[in-house]
């Protein structure tokens, strides 16, 4: 199939995000491992887990929307 310069720019814009999603999902996986909850780090661990969690969020919603975006090119 072949893509006109708006939807290649899409695609792009879609694997730059989904990259940044890996990323940010490793971290956070890498980071549960490296984490031992006592009572001294529990609430930082519990605020750097929510942090994460935003983050990925975020790149999850911006990868729907691209994709959205891209279907409606189609």
């Amino acid at each position: 199939m072949e893509y006109n310069d708006e939807q290649r720019a899409i695609i792009r814009r879609m694997g730059e995000i989904s990259a940044r999603l890996d990323a940010a999902m490793e971290a956070d996986r890498a980071a549960h491992e490296r984490v031992s909850l006592d009572i001294v780090n529990l609430s930082a661990a519990l605020i750097a887990a929510i942090q994460r969690s935003n983050e990925i969020g975020t790149l999850q919603r911006q990868h729907g929307d691209a994709f959205r975006e891209f279907l409606d090119t189609l």
